[in-house]
């Protein structure tokens, strides 16, 4: 197995340490998620964290994620299951203060928690997310503005940047939503919002859900002191399955939303 990876202790005398149930879905991506682990154990407070990782794709291998000083709880899925239902079905096993999403893609190079779990506690944050930057510490846009089918048109029509021209905020951001790959969420704001909607398949749940914790009085944030990275992979730019996914959550959304998406 190698040599056995450092693992960040706490001090945790006189602190009260939130805890956190991060849930990580792979798509035959343990290579991937091993990295994410071992740049968890590396930069991160081991003490206070759970990880459910959920195998979206069935494999009887065994991905050997027991070596971390955090428990690490397996999900197999027989079949392939949406994004939403995958993080809702880890959700179930969450009894953490702190539920946290992320994609297996992204690698930690500090601890965010402490910031992003300080910056909802006490407010009326219902979720929150650190900034995320490319291998290259390129900014990328990982908040936008709700969808609609003016500012897609805008998009297309303007080829507007992914992230190139943004410029790092000096403080912190409340943006419409933030991109899934990095959602961090007081557990019982993610249970009273019955967490993801999962008549969505793939893309826009994310902007589905801080959409219905707005209309419950519950911001989003984008704490500007902590960062990750995300390699990006935009595959609904690749794949016409995707594409296809895509446009018919932007559909939906559309749909749920009409009065505010015109």
């Amino acid at each position: 197995m190698g040599n056995p990876v450092l693992q960040k202790k706490c001090d945790l005398k006189g602190r009260s340490m939130p805890s956190i149930c991060i849930s990580v879905v792979s798509h035959g991506q343990d290579d991937l998620v091993r990295e994410l682990l071992e740049s968890l154990a590396a930069h991160c407070c081991c003490e206070q964290l759970t990880v459910i990782v959920t195998r979206n794709i069935p494999d009887t291998t065994q991905p050997h994620f027991e070596q971390y000083a955090f428990p690490v709880t397996l999900l197999n899925n027989t079949t392939p299951r949406g994004f939403g239902a995958n993080h809702n079905q880890a959700f179930l096993h969450c009894r953490e203060d702190f539920f946290c999403v992320v994609n297996p893609d992204i690698v930690f190079v500090s601890d965010p928690f402490p910031h992003l779990t300080a910056a909802v506690a006490g407010s009326e944050i219902g979720v929150a997310a650190p900034l995320l930057v490319d291998s290259d510490g390129g900014l990328q846009d990982s908040w936008r503005d709700f969808p609609s089918p003016v500012r897609i048109l805008q998009r297309l029509v303007f080829r507007e940047s992914n992230g190139e021209d943004l410029q790092l905020p000096e403080t912190s951001l409340a943006p419409d939503w933030v991109a899934g790959m990095f959602m961090l969420f007081p557990t019982s704001i993610y249970s009273r919002i019955n967490g993801f909607d999962e008549s969505y398949y793939m893309y826009c749940e994310d902007a589905d859900i801080c959409r219905r914790l707005a209309l419950q009085g519950s911001g989003t944030l984008v704490v500007s002191t902590v960062q990750a990275i995300h390699d990006a992979r935009r595959a609904s730019h690749t794949t016409v399955r995707h594409l296809s996914w895509h446009i018919s959550s932007l559909l939906r959304f559309f749909i749920k939303y009409p009065f505010y998406t015109l």
